[in-house]
């Protein structure tokens, strides 16, 4: 045994009693304390919980069985919102020091939500029988890891023992060996990246490190782009190299990767240095080629990967992408400004590259000229992204704007 870190074992003991018990005797095994925590809105259990469900509900200064007497939707979200109080509570205090949750449809809904709100890089692990499926509504932009339960939770048989050990084991071992996250001390600068935009982004990125910056670096991906306001909100960041923006696009055309409204929000309303490159603003991601909407079918498409699809977007989409972005930014209160690659804004925006689209990237150029305000400068560049010339010159920008600021 390592050590007596605490590992809270949640789930809905009224209907999966004897599996959450094997999972607590597990985590012990395993090497850590462990406390049952009872999310369960039905019946009772004859499986003994350390922390009941009254005792869950009484952080949000509800009962029991009022809960227990709503419909069950209705009931789920109010032990799903109690839990995330008293789970939070228990950590900030110092009496937990990880989570495993266990469940079905209710009971993955339910640990997740007590998960969500958790710091990033305490241990969360969720054995679901839905974590094979959609599992953006449940992760969000946390750190959950959720592991399949191959079986459904349903009682206790050899296949499904086994994978709650392993479960059990994985918890425990990212408890034993956790270790918070420590500054380095360097200011943090974001970046955002694709596949298709990695070169320039990493050669900006490399310059700006070697300036004695911390680079942190986020796939576009909806999530991506949520996860990066996020850390800017939470005071982590100093400055942001915005260079994939294409998660706009998705939010307005409608595409896998969409980051939500909020996108370019945080760094405006927190007040620190961006660089707004739009890279990828040609990209929108769409589902494997045999899943494309019907309405999608006509446009310029590109294979991307088995998984999905990339579609160009058209001189229309891009004005409204420029509105999008001029409104964002307009809206900020520190120093922005905005770098345009006439070159190409991806790797497949070349001549003779299947997005090549001159009159689209022009749509977007003119729009973001009409309305972004006079103080934000709009700089031109004739270099592609991805060329060595632009990383130079998009580090040397922001290198200057945020020397300002220090």
């Amino acid at each position: 045994m390592i050590g007596n870190k605490t590992v809270i074992v949640i789930g809905t003991v009224d209907t999966k009693g004897p599996e959450l018990d094997y999972l607590r005797q597990q985590v012990k095994a395993a090497g850590c304390e462990a406390l049952l925590m009872d999310v369960g809105v039905h019946n009772k259990s004859e499986t003994r919980a350390d922390i009941t469900g009254d005792d869950v509900v009484k952080a949000t200064n509800d009962q029991i069985e009022s809960i227990r007497s709503l419909p069950r939707g209705e009931a789920v979200e109010k032990m799903s919102n109690s839990a995330a109080v008293y789970l939070a509570k228990m950590v900030a205090d110092g009496n937990a020091h990880g989570v495993i949750g266990l469940g079905g449809s209710g009971g993955t809904t339910i640990c997740a939500a007590a998960m969500r709100g958790l710091p990033y890089g305490l241990p969360k692990l969720l054995v679901s029988t839905l974590a094979s499926g959609n599992t953006r509504w449940h992760i969000g932009i946390s750190d959950i890891v959720m592991m399949p339960s191959i079986l459904d939770i349903g009682g206790l048989n050899p296949m499904l023992q086994m994978v709650l050990k392993n479960a059990a084991g994985a918890i425990a071992g990212m408890v034993n060996h956790h270790e918070a996250y420590i500054p380095s001390g360097k200011p943090v600068v974001t970046f955002t990246m694709y596949g298709t935009t990695t070169p320039g982004v990493s050669a900006t990125r490399k310059i700006v490190e070697d300036a004695g910056f911390e680079p942190w670096v986020f796939h576009a991906s909806g999530v991506g782009g949520k996860t990066m306001e996020r850390m800017i909100d939470l005071g982590y960041v100093k400055g942001v190299v915005d260079m994939t923006l294409a998660e706009i696009g998705a939010h307005l055309i409608g595409g896998l990767h969409d980051a939500g409204p909020e996108r370019l929000d945080a760094a405006g309303k927190v007040g620190i240095p961006q660089l707004i490159v739009p890279g990828a603003a040609d990209t929108v991601v769409l589902p494997p080629r045999d899943q494309i909407p019907e309405k999608f079918k006509n446009r310029i498409l590109n294979f991307h990967n088995p998984t999905m699809t990339t579609m160009r977007t058209e001189p229309d989409e891009n004005r409204a992408i420029g509105e999008f972005i001029a409104r964002k930014l307009n809206a900020s209160h520190g120093p922005v400004k905005v770098l345009f690659p006439w070159g190409g804004l991806s790797s497949i925006d070349h001549p003779g590259k299947i997005f090549y689209l001159p009159e689209a990237n022009k749509a977007l150029f003119e729009t973001l000229k009409i309305n972004l305000k006079p103080e934000i400068e709009l700089l031109e560049d004739d270099h592609h992204l991805d060329d060595p010339e632009f990383a130079q010159r998009a580090a040397g920008i922001f290198l200057k704007m945020i020397e300002k600021t220090h």
